[in-house]
């Protein structure tokens, strides 16, 4: 019983002794074959090393172990793909550069060969591939960078659908794809630069595409960042076929600081809140020249303003635009485009942006009584552009209604008792000046239907319009020229027809005293006159009334 109890020792031994030898053999003639072709475009030129079997390699807890059998013959070998083209692929992964990229162990779990390369198309002995040349292949296998990145970020490459596209691996690598903070540095913008060469496609300066896509070019969502990032790069113009030249280069702080920045009591807009569905690389800008690029593009202020832009339409600046002056002020022609600042601040940007086309008009009020105390003294009560003549309805001032209108005009300010009181000035000058002959006849015109003409006398025609200035300046005054504008109307009158007339002023002991003495006399003696004649006059009665009731009794 003994001795069969120690057979059996010694003949399981012996086994397993031979077991394990045989386990030992046959990776060697496993590896040792050598088939002349295995149909898939793989030749084999060196036998596999019992060292490299996963069944001998110390488990590595950085690498999943799926990928175990998958190094074992792509980590170092020779070998290659031919396709049909003649081109080949090799074989051989460089392990260390997957363990250090995106997808590897660093700095979180690892991904599995088979994550992206599918264990029901990857079995081994590999199929042979299907794709004609390199280029196709490397497309196909792209695709499965979409099972984890559906679109990761807005794309300006040519897509799938079109004859030579631009894939993921294209950028980003295969193997050894890249950290986004690595991208961020530029690791990838030489490789842009290789594949934008060799493909004849024109590029950026290379020495600032680092900064661009720093600073946000490969975006998830087109926003500001991603607007900005090419777009706050110095030196970027468009030339348009007629020779002009429109600069690219948006001024962030400009940006951020206009009315449509930080500071919007709505929201600060995105640059795509105007610009809607513009991607890079942008279609191709038909225009011809500067101003009708400008014409096509003002049009986007109707989105959010539209009151306002419908009230330019029926302006003089709308019909002259109509009429096809095509210099007709637009929106982003007074206000600016990604630089607009707060409307009327300071004062007299007001002016100074009306000036821009009407130069010689501004040069004009510029040196007038209204003009000096806005430019030089920085009043913010006297009159500008707007004032008189409107922001978005401004209407022909050459029109018979805007004449038959314009004394309202000047009475908005020199009819205010409050306001005209800070500077000495008369209130009474439109009541005196609509309770004379002028006045008279203008308000009746502008009662019944102002769109007639009227030849009667109006402020501007003695005071002038951009012109005005003080009415006793010695050389350009009003009493100075009083005669000149007199003879306006009056051809024919002589050097004292000015003299009959009192001026908006009352007559008083200060002004035209002759006047007022007389006024005053006959004040005092025609209500006089009038009360003497009433008393004879029903005294008289009274002693007729009186003589005729003593005559009844006889």
């Amino acid at each position: 019983m003994k001795n069969r109890k120690t057979v059996g020792i010694v003949g399981g031994t012996l086994l397993a002794g031979f077991l394990f030898l045989v386990l030992l053999w046959l990776p060697n003639v496993a590896g040792a074959v050598t088939p002349e072709s295995t149909g898939n475009g793989l030749s084999w030129e060196s036998s596999v090393s019992i060292n490299a079997n996963p069944i001998f390699q110390e488990d590595d807890p950085a690498i999943p172990p799926s990928d175990q059998a998958c190094r074992l013959c792509h980590q170092d070998s020779t070998r290659e793909v031919e396709f049909p083209s003649g081109e080949t692929l090799p074989v051989m992964i460089d392990v260390d550069a997957l363990d250090k990229s995106a997808h590897g162990a660093h700095p979180g779990p690892a991904l599995s060969c088979t994550d992206c390369h599918s264990p029901a198309d990857y079995q081994f002995p590999h199929e042979p591939v299907a794709e004609e040349d390199l280029r196709t292949f490397n497309v196909a296998q792209a695709e499965s960078c979409e099972r984890c990145h559906q679109q990761p970020h807005l794309n300006g490459h040519p897509g799938p659908e079109t004859e030579n596209p631009v894939v993921c691996t294209d950028c980003h690598g295969s193997h050894d794809v890249e950290t986004v903070e690595e991208i961020r540095t530029g690791a990838i913008a030489d490789r842009c630069v290789d594949c934008h060469t060799d493909s004849g496609v024109g590029i950026i300066d290379p020495h600032i595409l680092t900064d661009i896509v720093r600073k946000g070019l490969f975006a998830d969502r087109v926003d500001s960042d991603y607007c900005l990032s090419c777009h706050s790069q110095e030196g970027l113009t468009l030339v348009f076929a007629s020779g002009d030249e429109l600069s690219l280069t948006i001024d962030e702080d400009a940006l951020h600081n206009s009315v449509h920045g930080a500071d919007n009591s709505w929201q600060a807009l995105d640059c795509v809140d105007c610009h809607d569905r513009y991607t890079f690389p942008h279609k191709p800008v038909e225009a011809a020249s500067l101003r009708e690029y400008n014409l096509e593009r003002y049009t986007f202020c109707a989105k959010c303003h539209e009151g306002h832009y419908e009230l330019t339409l029926d302006s003089v600046h709308g019909d002259a635009l109509v009429a096809g002056n095509h210099e007709a002020a637009v929106c982003t022609d007074c206000h600016g485009a990604h630089d607009t600042p707060t409307p009327g601040k300071p004062r007299e940007r007001i002016s100074q942006t009306c000036r821009q086309c009407h130069s010689t008009i501004y040069d004009t009020y510029a040196g007038s009584i209204h003009g000096e105390a806005l430019l030089l003294d920085s009043n913010p009560d006297v009159p500008v552009c707007i004032d008189c003549h409107g922001v978005h309805n401004i209407d022909d001032p050459t029109t018979a209604m805007a004449r038959n209108r314009s004394p309202e005009l000047c009475a908005q300010c020199h009819a205010d008792d409050e306001l005209m009181t800070r500077y000495g000035i008369s209130t009474n000058v439109f009541d005196s000046y609509v309770a004379d002959f002028h006045g008279e006849t203008v308000a009746l015109f502008e009662h019944e239907d102002p769109s007639l003409p009227s030849d009667k006398a109006v402020c501007f025609d003695c005071h002038g319009v951009h012109n005005i200035r003080p009415v006793d300046d010695p050389e350009n005054g009003i009493k100075a020229n009083l005669l000149i504008a007199c003879r306006q109307c009056h051809p024919d009158a002589t050097e004292n027809f000015p003299d009959a007339w009192t001026s908006h002023y009352e007559p008083s002991l200060e002004h035209n005293p002759l006047v007022y003495l007389v006024d005053s006399f006959y004040k005092v003696v025609i209500p006089v006159t009038l009360i003497g004649l009433g008393f004879l006059i029903l005294t008289d009665i009274y002693r007729r009334v009186k003589t005729r009731i003593k005559r009844k009794p006889e």
